[in-house]
């Protein structure tokens, strides 16, 4: 192991983030399966269950002003608040049997999760050097990847064993052991604009902020649009292992693991690399080897070839999610960190809502293998429209010097 990776696995703040947010993430992925299957129980609806992941995801289109609170606010007292608050949140969960009452608690649940996701990206920099942000980046990546991996399995496993209150009693423990280890955290406070500006202000001084900042509103066009034209195969997935290759149940759980487990990979390869690689080409290459890899599992003429296609789809996926981090991380000014973050979860958002209704109206016309391939073609679009932006933005400013 190099100097380098010691000094990070050294730094006894980051492994108390790390260690924090790795018990948190195993404990949402137990706490939603335990959640669609108390929907599943309580109404026997698939509609039901939707509308409960449409609850989850509404308080995302709030982020922007979350992200003011990241960077108004002591980043360590929102994040502690932010995990107390979930705890309390999904211990009612135990307790609570009408559908408007579980909706209502997933609604507050969504608003908690996003104000904690921009702080705690925006609270990176002053955790770790910045020599060592790819690094880090990409072990909190590969552990959420790993959860997603493996938590839905868990949680099957504990509701099987425990019942749905006993993964419930799981994830509230997770929110407070994240919160007493965040809580012995120093992180410096957030440089205000002034003690007089106002949430509209400062909000609006972050959407100028993007609007000049050639780089990182491209990573946020990408957010948006990478979202938009990958998450178009998800409702295809399902037919694709069932219908298409008469995989079962078992092929499509396989499906969706292995690209968890290319998520893993993709982190861990960032990890190895750190900060020797450069950055933006790695992130157009990401996104070009996931458009390939879509498009290729929409043609691949066996199962196996089509999960190892999804495998390497995942380890892209996993890549650009470290490598979009880092990229802001490194070129955002700290006081607008919370906003410019909150701005990517906004895109995340949007692109999800969007892509899943539109997915399955592409599986419905074209059928599963058409949809991936699609899926393929946009992203690869998608890539090209931020790399012409990018240098549009860049001989736009050479041409006015």
């Amino acid at each position: 192991m190099s100097n380098t990776q010691n000094t990070l696995l050294g730094n006894v703040r980051f492994m108390q983030l790390w260690a924090g947010q790795t018990i948190s993430f195993v404990g949402d992925a137990v706490s939603m399966v335990a959640l669609v299957i108390l929907v599943v129980q309580l109404t026997g609806s698939a509609s039901a269950v939707g509308g409960a992941l449409v609850a989850h995801l509404l308080p995302t289109f709030a982020s922007p002003l979350f992200g003011v609170l990241a960077d108004r606010f002591d980043r360590r007292v929102v994040l502690v608040v932010s995990d107390l608050v979930r705890a309390t949140l999904v211990l009612g969960l135990v307790f609570v049997r009408d559908l408007v009452l579980i909706y209502s608690l997933i609604f507050l649940m969504g608003f908690a999760r996003t104000l904690f996701n921009p702080t705690i990206r925006a609270a990176f920099p002053s955790v770790v050097g910045e020599g060592y942000l790819a690094r880090a980046n990409s072990l909190i990546g590969g552990s959420f990847s790993a959860s997603v991996t493996v938590g839905p399995a868990l949680g099957g496993l504990l509701v099987a064993v425990v019942g749905v209150s006993g993964a419930f009693l799981l994830d509230a423990a997770t929110y407070l052991i994240s919160a007493s280890l965040l809580s012995r955290i120093h992180l410096p406070s957030p440089q205000r604009e002034g003690e007089e500006a106002s949430v509209l202000r400062e909000l609006r001084s972050g959407f100028s902020y993007l609007g000049g900042a050639r780089v990182p509103l491209a990573m946020m066009m990408g957010a948006f649009l990478t979202v938009l034209a990958t998450d178009l195969a998800t409702p295809a997935e399902v037919f694709l292992a069932k219908s298409t290759f008469d995989a079962g149940d078992v092929g499509y759980g396989l499906l969706v693991s292995v690209w968890g487990g290319g998520m893993v990979l993709g982190s861990a390869l960032m990890a190895v690399l750190g900060d020797r690689l450069r950055l933006l080409p790695a992130y157009f290459l990401g996104i070009f080897v996931w458009a390939l890899a879509l498009a290729s599992t929409g043609l691949s003429p066996t199962f196996v070839l089509a999960l190892a296609m999804l495998a390497v789809a995942g380890a892209a996926n996993g890549l650009d999610n470290v490598v979009t981090d880092t990229i802001l991380q490194r070129l955002v000014p700290n006081a607008l960190l919370g906003r410019v973050f909150s701005v990517k979860y906004l895109g995340y958002g949007a692109g999800e809502a969007l892509a899943y209704p539109v997915g399955g109206v592409l599986v419905d016309t074209l059928g599963p293998r058409s949809t991936f391939l699609v899926a393929g073609i946009v992203t690869a679009a998608v890539a090209l429209l931020i790399l012409l932006v990018l240098v549009g933005v860049s001989a736009r400013d050479i041409s006015s010097k």
